[in-house]
């Protein structure tokens, strides 16, 4: 019986991690702009801008992921310069206020991944 279920687990498992990675550049693009709309109050010229830059960067973090023959150090650099260009290149498209709030959104996601992070370590600890 603990096999049977087991192996429905690790089927369900499979599943859902296949289901996750069918997410496409554009839809995975069109949702950050979104979740961006709602917290700048983008108007549309710096939506269809913004989601330029934000493709730009998702296929870009893609094709280092795919790079095989990058030490996993260099692929981690090359991933972050690619944050930071689109991370300047969404902010030039923003004004004065936008930009304030763009800043604040930053450092509330940097604080809750960092969050994360610190549970998980706990988490390990607490597991060994």
């Amino acid at each position: 019986m603990k096999k049977l279920i087991l192996t429905g687990l690790s089927f369900l498992f499979a599943i859902t991690l296949t289901f996750a990675q069918d997410i496409n550049p554009e839809t995975k693009a069109k949702q950050k702009v979104d979740e961006l709309t709602q917290v700048l109050t983008l108007n549309e010229d710096q939506q269809s801008a913004i989601l330029t830059v934000v493709l730009e960067k998702i296929t870009a973090t893609q094709a280092i992921q795919a790079d095989t023959s990058l030490a996993p150090e260099v692929a981690k650099q090359q991933i972050e310069v690619a944050k930071v260009t689109a991370l300047q290149k969404i902010s030039e498209q923003l004004n004065d206020d936008q930009k304030i709030a763009f800043a604040k959104y930053l450092e509330e996601k940097h604080a809750k991944k960092e969050e994360e992070q610190g549970e998980q370590k706990e988490e390990e600890n607490n597991n060994n």
